[in-house]
């Protein structure tokens, strides 16, 4: 116990020491001039020191060139980051600019020259005919409601998804859809991006839309030099070789999705994409004069 009471009164005596020592060492320092000897020491120090201090900046050096590198090699990868954020914002303005120019297109097709159509009420798709694969339907109007063979049936006002067959009732009536191989229409090929009347001027070429034996709906008998892109809008002439004006002109059928040609060719070889998809349909109305 004693000891330790000892030990302590002599570690604080030797604070009280060291800290008058240093109190008047640092009076001193402030007296004496440039050349005193408290001053001729830290220079010494340093000079003795200065060796040190360049190893050390020497050693932290790479350190310090690395960590400028990898700041480098951030900036690099942010900036690609953002050009490519940048591309892909360009490229989704650019594509959003095409499908409105697009459904404006087809907006002027679809609300042309219609005021004339006289349609007959809203029919329901009530059961596929042949079976689930079968391209005909029965929708539940018939001659009742003014509904007779060989009329077009359509979507809304005037998107084309078949016509009436001979099979027609006083309550019903059969439609063959323009994927069924029996069906044929007399088509133009219309760029999306024309100008707002549907003159024979804007036309990609005509011809004929039907099915081929191996189940593709495309147009033929287009021109070679006819100028048919893919994404081209598909509508009804009006003219089906003897059927002539079986269809009204301007109903929308389709687009273009692919389009080739050789050069032992007579024609283009055109694919479609229907509009509507047979599975689609629920309710349709059929065009009984024009």
């Amino acid at each position: 116990m004693g000891r330790r009471k000892s030990s302590a009164v002599s570690s604080l005596a030797a604070l009280i020491i060291l800290c008058v020592a240093s109190l008047a060492l640092f009076t001193v320092y402030v007296k004496e001039g440039d050349s005193g000897p408290l001053h001729t020491v830290q220079l010494g120090a340093s000079e003795v020191l200065r060796p040190v201090r360049g190893l050390l900046g020497l050693a932290a050096s790479p350190l310090s060139a690395a960590s400028e590198r990898v700041g480098n090699v951030m900036n690099v990868e942010e900036k690609r980051e953002l050009e490519e954020k940048v591309l892909e914002y360009e490229e989704g303005a650019a594509e959003a600019a095409r499908l409105r120019q697009e459904n404006e297109r087809l907006r002027q097709l679809l609300d042309g020259q219609r005021p004339s159509f006289t349609y007959s009420p809203l029919a329901s798709v009530v059961a596929p005919v042949g079976g689930q694969l079968t391209k005909r339907v029965k929708i539940n109007v018939g001659t009742n409601d003014g509904v007779q063979p060989e009329q077009p049936v359509v979507v809304g006002n005037n998107t084309l998804v078949g016509r009436t067959t001979n099979q027609v009732t006083p309550n019903t009536a059969e439609v063959v859809l323009i994927t069924d191989q029996s069906f044929a229409a007399g088509v133009r090929i219309v760029p999306p991006s024309g100008s707002d009347d549907d003159s024979s001027d804007d036309s990609h070429g005509e011809g004929l839309l039907r099915t081929n034996w191996e189940g593709y709906l495309g147009v033929d008998y287009v021109d070679l030099s006819a100028e048919v892109e893919r994404g081209d809008f598909v509508t009804t002439s009006g003219r089906a070789g003897d059927r002539e004006l079986l269809f009204p002109p301007g109903l929308f059928v389709g687009t273009v999705e692919s389009v080739s040609s050789q050069d032992i060719d007579q024609y283009k070889k055109i694919v479609a994409t229907p509009a509507v998809k047979a599975k689609d349909l629920q309710e349709v109305r059929v065009i009984t004069d024009w």
